[in-house]
């Protein structure tokens, strides 16, 4: 132990002997320390932490009728961009860090150090978002924060009302568009249906339906006319063979007056008349047997004024000229002619529908080189139709969409952010506050005023006794001298103790004092 123990103890003495400067190193670096304390600005930090509720409980009801964001994504994006040199001049500028005046090296300097400064913790597990920022004075580092909050919150809700109206903006502009094309589509879909009536959308099979139930009603009015003129052609033959007239003798009353006879014209009147009224009773006007009827109709009844025209014109009889008694006209002859008459009528009636079903079916025929086309012209209508309609559905069914989810943005508004914690300064600075750092700058100048008095030992080294000197040269030491003080050296030896253990003893004390006021100073405050 003595041999461990003996260099420190040959160490200290010769350390003691420079002590004066040791003391002196000391208490330069205690001033400098000093100086750098008092210049040294403590830090103080301010926080916020807010909850963005990215499942709120109207977001499952409104699932399939509005559009969803993903607002955690939203979210995340909005607080990596929050720190944006505009979002940073804005903070800057509410908190009067810089102003118009400011010298433009100063003004970059400051926005360097708040984009630094602030600091914006995502923990996107949680939810959470924390705003920190450090800064020399609480009120303003307080200010920061709030500042930077509500620019993430705001920025947030308007964001989302942006999209929301730009994409309704966009989706208004896209129906215009597509209802214009929905137009164009339609009308020319009519245009081709009046270019080309009838034509159901497959040229082929519409065709040879067609033109197979045309052939089937032909032959069907065909066959209709035969009959009915084989019948006309029988009553013909049948009304040759009938006398038109009755003997006078046969005709009871013939002698009391004359009997008025109808004529041949109002007899085939009267039978067109009854065959019209059954005809309107099963089809309409414009049915091609009514038509054919009337215009017959319409010929008796002017041939008959032509005929009342004729008799009026002639001379009436004479007073003295005997009355001549007609004979009276056969019933069966009258019924037959009335017969006669009704077949006519058919007959017109079915060759008139003959013609019209042969027309149709020439039309028929002469398309059938149009056929491909036609479908192709079809096809391609009906294609652009269909594909805009059903964009225009869907365009028109995302804007419902849209505008749900922005009355929804409207009505939730703040819902999705939650301040968990509201802005606040910590009153104590972070450390190393200044206490601290006094404490350490007094240890740290009296560390280095010994570190000084070892060195200068290294330096200028020194023997205090004959073991020293032979234990360091490795030497037989033949002799020494004795130093012997007198009273008043060893007076002035206890003088120069006293003065260094009085201007270490006051720059420790210096310290602690210094020490004790800052510590009172933060619990004050």
């Amino acid at each position: 132990m003595n041999d461990l123990l003996r260099p420190l103890f040959n160490l200290l003495p010769s350390m003691w002997e420079k002590r004066w400067w040791g003391l002196a190193v000391a208490w330069v670096v205690a001033l400098l320390g000093a100086i750098g304390v008092v210049l040294y600005h403590e830090r103080y930090m301010a926080s916020a932490t807010v909850f963005v509720d990215t499942q709120t409980m109207l977001r499952p009801l409104m699932t399939g009728l509005s559009v969803q964001p993903d607002v955690g994504e939203q979210v995340n994006m909005l607080a990596r961009t929050l720190l944006s040199r505009p979002n940073v001049v804005r903070i800057a500028e509410e908190n009067r860090l810089i102003s118009p005046s400011t010298p433009p090296d100063t003004r970059e300097r400051i926005i360097e150090a708040l984009t630094t400064g602030i600091q914006v913790k995502i923990n996107g597990r949680d939810n959470l978002y924390q705003i920190s920022y450090i800064g020399r004075d609480p009120a303003q580092a307080l200010g920061v924060v709030r500042s930077v909050l509500d620019l993430f919150v705001h920025n947030g809700i308007a964001t989302n009302q942006k999209d929301s109206a730009q994409a309704l903006h966009f989706i208004d502009s896209q129906i215009a568009i597509y209802d214009k094309k929905l137009r164009d589509a339609e009308n020319k879909l009519k245009e081709f249906k009046t270019q080309n009536p009838g034509y159901s959308g497959q040229a082929s099979t519409d065709y040879y339906t067609r033109v197979s139930q045309l052939q089937d009603q032909l032959t069907l009015l065909q066959g209709q006319l035969t009959s009915a003129a084989s019948s006309r052609d029988t009553l013909r033959r049948q009304l040759a063979d009938i006398r038109p007239t009755l003997s006078p003798s046969l005709v009871p009353g013939a002698n009391a007056g004359l009997l008025p006879q109808p004529s041949e014209i109002d007899v085939r009147i009267a039978a067109q008349r009854k065959h019209l009224d059954d005809l309107l009773q099963r089809y309409t006007d414009a049915y091609p047997d009514v038509i054919a009827t009337r215009q017959t109709l319409a010929r008796l009844e002017r041939e008959r004024q032509e005929q009342a025209k004729r008799k009026a014109a002639e001379p009436a009889p004479t007073a003295g000229a005997g009355i001549q008694y007609s004979e009276a006209t056969n019933p069966v002859y009258q019924q037959l002619r009335i017969s006669l008459a009704q077949a006519d009528a058919n007959v017109a009636a079915l060759q008139s529908q003959v013609g019209d079903v042969q027309a149709r079916l020439g039309q028929l025929r002469a398309q059938v080189g149009k056929l491909p086309k036609l479908d192709e012209q079809y096809v391609q209508l009906n294609r652009d139709y269909s594909v805009i309609n059903e964009n225009y559905q869907k365009l028109v069914q995302r804007r419902e969409a849209a505008v749900i989810s922005r009355d929804q943005d409207q009505s939730q508004k703040l819902d999705y952010f939650h301040v968990v914690d509201p802005p606040r300064a910590s009153p104590r600075p972070l450390f190393p506050h200044r206490s601290v750092l006094i404490a350490f700058v007094l240890v740290f100048a009296l560390a280095l005023g010994a570190l000084a008095s070892y060195l200068l030992v290294l330096l200028f080294p020194t023997f205090r006794s004959a073991r020293e000197l032979r234990e360091s040269t490795d030497r037989a030491v033949l002799g020494s001298i004795s130093l012997v003080f007198t009273p008043r050296e060893t007076k002035a030896e206890q003088q120069r103790q006293v003065l260094f253990m009085t201007g270490t003893g006051s720059l420790v004390i210096l310290y602690l004092a210094w020490v004790v006021l800052n510590v009172l100073h933060l619990i004050h405050y």
